[in-house]
């Protein structure tokens, strides 16, 4: 099963938005930040905190670009080695060659 090219492009726009809200988080001023303080949770976090998680996504979301349009981080690194395709108009099969089953079929 393939997964959509459309699928990936949403998600990383969803990520690259998350990216952003957090870059922005983390320019907040100073009243914001003592609110956000006494919230607790993800917002009581550092400024500079947010900023380097939002540059984080930022980057996945970028990767995920990237994958989408053909980019291969690992290149041949994982899967098996393949044979090059002969070229064209040549008879002769690529790789190991399947012998031809001799039984007759059955009238």
């Amino acid at each position: 099963m393939r997964i959509p090219v459309w699928l990936l492009y949403g998600v990383a726009v969803l990520v690259m938005i998350f990216g952003l809200h957090r870059v922005r988080i983390g320019f907040r001023t100073d009243a914001e930040d003592q609110r956000a303080r006494s919230r607790k949770g993800l917002y009581a976090m550092a400024r500079r905190t947010h900023v380097l998680i939002g540059v984080v996504y930022l980057l996945l979301g970028g990767a995920l670009f990237a994958t989408a349009l053909g980019w291969n981080p690992f290149g041949d690194v994982f899967g098996p080695a393949i044979d090059k395709p002969a070229a064209k108009g040549s008879a002769a099969p690529t790789g190991s060659s399947v012998p031809i089953d001799q039984v007759k079929a059955p009238k």
